[in-house]
């Protein structure tokens, strides 16, 4: 009897210093009901159908959800289920951050997280070789259980300029992509933020960037990535450029090419700048550096992956064949950096209508309503402002290409009703910077005449007053509440 009860006391001692199962998913994996309402880009006084989706998210601490960011654009109403449960709750976005994919959510009915458990974070070993599970809830809320197999760990860019920690999986799931959380051994390793359904791609954003904006948002003002945006080439082998700029030896590192001053840095950094290392990890001639956990990754992760708005970075540098050390403090991402806007979800494009003439920023939303083949189909003279996006940002905050989207036709127009996709340069010779600098000059006029002037060429000229005096009727004609929307709401 006695050696009975040692073995049971055995027992039950090792029973307890086994580590706790892992939450049942069911009880970790939520169901998100987005419905959304975009802008239409072809008519940006008007919104476009109304969508539903269903996409998933799980359970962190403090009664949150997290999902991805991309998978709830111009929504308008988000809610919640659970398993076993038809009831739908409300939810409310706490944080969205287009610049790092992620979104947290929360329910204000406590209620909603009774019986339900946050994730454990994956942390500390490497992940290669391990199975993953992938979690997806269907339209007939069935939670579904997909294999994955990592392939491969780097940093990626969402604009402008931010890298992000990404994991890329082989699945066989031929929907998702759309904030299905990732397991491996029972611990989230990432969030899905999209899909390739041709080669079966599937593409997460790591833990690491889910307890960045956490441990962000816990310092009471969640502030987001920080803004490092330079452009830069590999030295990789090349002898001679080595020689010319004074390398050593034992000298590895980046070249910047192009160095945007409202960019953090751009103050003490210039062009043909070699980064050899930063905050004393150095950077080798292909831009990487040995992370440890992922192996290696591009340099720009030492800035996104762990560092802060108002965190200070420490940088060796090769200028004019010495080196030298500098230091710069890390500025947030200004909410007008770009002369093209790179997010331009959930606002109202900016426009201006004279004489039929549908005129306004080009933005990213524009160009991406060109189709999924966009960088190739869409108006080259567009693209080209797209692709010397970055170049262009010391122009200033305020400057903004203006195009003419379409023309409506009307007797005022007659002659150019075939007109449109053009990038306008001039208003009765004077460029225009933005929608409400070109609505200043049409009103500021004071000859018969308004022309515009667009780049090939090309140009339009409308008679004022016939234009004004049959503003109403042309509204009335094409169902348009207001002929100018100078706003972000």
């Amino acid at each position: 009897m006695k050696k009975l009860s040692i073995y049971i006391c055995v027992l039950l001692a090792l029973f307890a210093s086994l580590p706790a199962a892992a939450a049942p998913m069911e009880e970790q994996v939520v169901n998100i009901i987005v419905t959304s309402q975009k802008y239409d880009y072809s008519s940006p006084w008007q919104k476009g159908e109304i969508t539903r989706a269903n996409i998933t998210g799980c359970v962190i601490d403090g009664n949150r959800i997290v999902t991805s960011a991309y998978a709830i654009t111009d929504n308008v109403l988000i809610e919640v289920l659970k398993k076993g449960e038809p009831r739908k709750y409300s939810a409310r976005l706490l944080i969205r951050d287009y610049h790092c994919g992620l979104a947290v959510l929360t329910v204000p009915d406590a209620e909603f997280f009774n019986g339900l458990k946050p994730v454990e974070f994956s942390e500390g070993a490497r992940l290669f070789g391990e199975t993953a599970r992938v979690y997806k809830w269907d339209a007939m809320t069935n939670l579904k259980e997909y294999s994955a197999e990592l392939n491969k760990s780097s940093i990626r860019f969402y604009e402008p300029g931010c890298g992000v920690l990404m994991h890329q999986f082989s699945t066989v799931m031929n929907e998702g992509g759309n904030g299905e959380p990732v397991f491996i051994n029972g611990k989230l390793v990432g969030i899905t933020t999209g899909l390739s359904s041709e080669t079966k791609t599937l593409y997460a954003l790591a833990s690491d960037m889910i307890r960045r904006m956490l441990k962000d948002l816990s310092s009471g003002a969640y502030e987001g990535m920080p803004f490092f945006w330079i452009n830069s080439v590999d030295i990789q082998n090349d002898v001679n450029l080595r020689e010319y700029f004074g390398m050593g030896s034992g000298d590895s590192g980046v070249m910047a090419t192009d160095v945007p001053s409202i960019s953090s840095g751009g103050d003490v950094l210039k062009k043909n700048d070699i980064i050899l290392s930063i905050n004393g990890t150095p950077i080798d001639d292909n831009g990487m550096y040995d992370s440890g956990r992922y192996g290696k990754l591009y340099y720009y992760g030492l800035i996104h992956l762990d560092k802060f708005v108002g965190d200070e970075i420490r940088m060796k540098i090769l200028r004019d064949k010495k080196k030298i050390d500098v230091q710069f403090k890390l500025k947030p991402i200004p909410d007008n950096c770009c002369v093209i806007p790179l997010i331009s979800n959930d606002r109202q494009p900016r426009y201006y209508i004279f004489g039929g003439l549908v005129l306004q920023e080009l933005t990213i939303g524009y160009l991406e309503s060109f189709g999924p083949e966009w960088k190739k189909k869409g108006e080259k003279r567009m693209l080209y402002y797209y692709d010397t996006v970055k170049s262009m940002a010391d122009e200033g905050a305020d400057k903004k290409i203006v195009i003419l989207n379409k023309v409506l036709p009307d007797p005022v127009n007659k002659g150019y009703q075939y007109y449109g996709n053009l990038v306008l340069k001039k208003v009765n010779g004077t460029a225009a910077r933005d929608i409400a600098h070109l609505k200043k000059l049409v009103d500021d006029s004071q000859g018969r005449f308004v022309m515009f002037e667009f780049a090939g060429n090309s140009s339009i000229v409308l008679d004022k007053r016939s234009a004004l005096t049959g503003e109403k009727e042309l509204l009335k004609k094409y169902n348009i509440s207001s002929p100018y929307n100078d706003s972000d709401e």
